[in-house]
């Protein structure tokens, strides 16, 4: 709306009767299983921060908020809220504001593992490169 132009008293009401229209219903539960989990977050994260299980969460929403997942799927809304949040908080910032996360440096690499050791050790027979010797065929 171009500078010094006002919305007449209809245009207001529409405006004031919708906002109110649309608050309300922000507090109804959502259509999906996905954004269901995703408007309880913030209860579940604390639930999870102090110890209790996924078992024991998927069965508070089922008795308490009617959503039924089971615990893998339940594993699995998780982890991609938990990756959209980190996404969020690493995406690049428009020039001239402050970056939201510090910088973070790669871990150093870890010393080889045991099993990465004995991969790398020859097991077994192997055969000599190129074709056979005649004279110890059989």
């Amino acid at each position: 709306m171009p500078k010094g132009e006002e919305y007449t008293k209809a245009e207001q009401q529409w405006i004031a009767e919708t906002r109110l229209r649309l608050a309300q219903r922000r507090g109804k539960k959502p259509a999906t299983k996905s954004g269901q989990i995703r408007a309880l977050w913030p209860e579940i994260r604390t639930a999870i921060a102090d110890g209790q299980s996924l078992a024991s969460i998927r069965q508070w929403l089922e008795e308490e908020g009617g959503v039924i997942v089971t615990v893998q799927s339940l594993g699995s809304y998780l982890t991609r809220i938990r990756r959209k949040e980190m996404a969020e908080t690493t995406k690049p910032n428009p020039p001239g504001t402050q970056p939201l996360v510090e910088a973070k440096l790669p871990p150093a690499p870890s010393p080889p593992s045991k099993l990465q050791e004995s991969a790398k050790k020859k097991h077994g027979f192997e055969y000599p490169p190129g074709p056979p010797d005649e004279s110890k065929l059989i």
